[in-house]
């Protein structure tokens, strides 16, 4: 064994070990102490920069999550207040029917019902002007996808959030721009669609008999025998004692009977549904009308749509007893007495994306003529027929709507068209009987259509209004039920895995490191110890040196 004294290599290696020891005590300390098994940079560099970039991250969804409960909260305000406005406008509709019962009212029962009708019409308005969540308005327009655009043109202007939610979307003006004017499908009943045996009535108070001299005639009361290609062109034509009319429209029947005239049938018709309006026809010779146009533009209907079936007592003679038997004559229509409609044709032009002006083309609905879209955009605009059936324009302002932050990231941003609900903005397009009287509903206020006894426009004002404030309410009830409260299931999901992932790089393991700790610890003592005895083994050379 050799003996150095300048140099104790053994106490410079228990110092080595001791500080090595020490600093990996010290570590467990710390990551003990703290939690964390990363407390620094030098402690996983790699691991800290992944695990940062996942607490940002996890900081994101944590607000993306409190954003979509805010949104939530908001949105229910607003449809609470919708759901007010639901029961006002029922019980608008409850005094209009009663106000319509005019054999039991008298002028002032009439003028109470206005009055409450009046009152119900200025509670809408008010709650559409102070429905808000916090300072923010919500019913009032100011978070309308699109606004200030003509609502005699225009009656429901609908942006999608695909467009709203765009980051470069900016809110602008636009114009809507009708190129191709619609038109809608007229149908009429020729003499060749006239099919079976021919009859006529002699007088007008006897019933019908056989006559076979007679070319296509139908009875009529009065005396005269009125063919079918008249018949509907004179009010004032009657059916005879004993005879009938069955009108099939849309596959539903209408039954008319002795003494009915032409001009009642057809108010009738117009009455009892609202696919067609029915009207005199052309005169004609070849025409047996009535003439049939679909209330919708553009393309549709078919030769089944409308028939009519004439049917009559018979007699062998005007002196004879009736039979039993039912002559009866059906008109059809064929492809050859329709006239097809065409669908509108339209623009928005200035639509502001990129910085950049755009123009978005749009077409008509199949159903509807009058309804434009642009689906890629998730633009659904119901024009006025008279707009949609002529060329012309409207300017309309379009806006970011009520637009959520839902995600941790940019562009992560949803949007709802919350439209104002004020009374003059709900009902549009409702009552195209009275067009110009009763045209939105604060006009039944400002038009007293009950003290004018307008009943059946302020009903379909109101039924639109009603439709109007539900769709409203539906459109929220999807939104909050498939975007946000979908979004936060997901949100809350996504926060979970990835806090888990993030604590797997960051957090400690107390087992393992205790036990890590305990070993460290032991090494550091037994360090300490042999430390100890390396720097008493130079003093051996004292011996050699007989001290």
């Amino acid at each position: 064994m050799s003996l150095r004294i300048n140099h104790n290599i053994a106490s410079i290696n228990g110092q080595r070990n001791l500080m090595r020891n020490d600093q990996a005590v010290g570590r467990s300390l710390e990551r003990l102490s703290s939690g964390l098994k990363i407390n620094k940079a030098s402690d996983n560099a790699a691991g800290l920069v992944i695990s940062e970039q996942m607490r940002a991250q996890i900081s994101g969804l944590t607000q993306a999550v409190d954003n979509s409960e805010t949104a939530v909260a908001m949105v229910q305000t607003a449809e609470g207040a919708l759901d007010e406005m639901n029961s006002l406008l029922t019980k608008m509709r409850e005094l209009t029917l009663h106000a319509a019962n005019a054999g039991t009212n008298d002028s002032s029962q009439v003028l109470a019902d206005q009055r409450e009708l009046d009152n119900a019409v200025d509670s809408i308005s008010r709650i559409a002007a102070t429905t808000q969540f916090g300072t923010k308005k919500l019913l009032d327009g100011s978070l309308a996808g699109a606004s200030n655009f003509d609502t005699t043109k225009v009656h429901r202007f609908d942006v999608g959030s695909d467009l709203m939610a765009r980051a470069d979307f900016k809110a602008s003006s636009a114009e809507l721009c009708i190129t191709t004017a619609g038109t809608k499908t007229s149908l009429s009943l020729a003499i060749a669609d006239y099919t079976g045996a021919d009859m006529h009535v002699a007088g007008a108070t006897l019933a019908s008999f056989l006559a076979g001299s007679f070319s296509a005639a139908v009875f009529c009361a009065g005396g005269e025998t009125v063919s079918t290609d008249i018949f509907f062109l004179d009010d004032t034509f009657r059916l005879a004692d004993g005879a009938s009319l069955t009108a099939t429209v849309m596959g539903k029947d209408f039954t008319f009977s002795s003494g009915e005239s032409a001009g009642d049938i057809l108010s009738q018709l117009n009455a009892a549904q609202d696919e067609y309006t029915f009207s005199k026809g052309a005169v004609l010779w070849t025409d047996f009308g009535p003439t049939v146009t679909r209330n919708k533009l553009g393309v549709g209907g078919t030769p089944a749509d409308f028939s009519l079936r004439f049917s009559n007592g018979v007699k062998s003679s005007p002196t004879a007893a009736a039979t039993t038997g039912i002559l009866t004559n059906r008109l059809t229509l064929t492809e050859a007495n329709m006239v097809r409609g065409v669908q509108t044709v339209a623009r928005l032009t200035g639509v502001s994306l990129g910085g950049a002006a755009t123009t978005i083309n749009l077409v008509a609905d199949t159903d509807d003529a009058a309804i434009l879209k642009a689906n890629g955009y998730g633009l659904a605009i119901d024009t006025a027929n008279a707009f949609a059936g002529a060329t012309g324009s409207t300017t309309v302002t379009l806006n970011k709507g009520a637009l959520f932050q839902i995600g941790a990231n940019a562009n992560q941003q949803t949007a709802v068209d919350l439209k104002s609900v004020k009374a003059f903005n709900l009902g549009l397009g409702g009552d195209t009987r009275t067009s110009g009287r009763i045209e939105n509903l604060a006009s039944l206020k400002s038009r007293q259509s009950l003290v004018n006894g307008d009943f059946k426009g302020a009903l379909q004002v109101i039924d639109k209004a009603d439709d109007d404030v539900t769709a409203l309410r539906g459109q929220l009830g999807a939104f909050q039920a498939n975007t946000l409260e979908t979004g936060l299931n997901s949100l809350r999901v996504t926060s979970e895995n990835l806090t888990a992932a993030e604590s797997t790089i960051r957090d400690v393991d107390f087992a393992s490191e205790s036990a890590t700790f305990t070993k460290n610890n032991i090494l550091m003592q037994a360090s300490n110890s042999m430390l100890a005895q390396a720097n008493q083994q130079p003093q051996g050379v004292l011996s050699l040196l007989g001290r």
